[in-house]
């Protein structure tokens, strides 16, 4: 199990995981990362229930990115501004390679079936406690 922190000995140890086939990580030519997207991706990394390698699918206007769980060597500091060495968990955001077949992509992981799983879950259980709030409204 790897341990997570800043230092050396702990760079030295971070684990390593196969490349995405077909992605490529979002660059400073793509422009600033959204916002609501850091912030799902930085979601997905803090949760510890959340494997390494897994990824989830995010929509955006004209282009399906994904975020993968991933360790990282570099950081940043608490002030978010400085480099440092150590073993962190991230949320990569890769986009598709444009100079790779759309049906050679790598697919997304179980996480990201679980994702979608637990917002159909969610909007059912919104779903049917409006209904019986309704119901209990028109009853009274």
């Amino acid at each position: 199990m790897a341990q997570f922190g800043v230092g050396p000995e702990l760079a030295a140890q971070c684990p390593s995981i196969a490349p995405l086939v077909g992605w490529r990580p979002w660059a400073d030519v793509d422009g600033p990362i959204p916002d609501a997207l850091a912030a799902r991706a930085q979601v997905a990394a803090s949760n510890p229930s959340v494997g390494l390698g897994a990824t989830e699918s995010y929509p955006l206007p004209g282009v399906t990115v994904l975020i993968r769980v991933e360790p990282r060597v570099w950081g940043r500091d608490a002030q978010s501004n400085a480099l440092v060495q150590g073993c962190f968990r991230v949320g990569g955001i890769y986009l598709p390679d444009e100079n790779v077949p759309p049906e050679t992509l790598s697919t997304p992981t179980s996480a990201d079936r679980l994702s979608k799983t637990i917002a159909i879950l969610t909007a059912v259980s919104l779903a049917v406690g409006t209904v019986a709030t309704l119901a209990s409204w028109r009853s009274k």
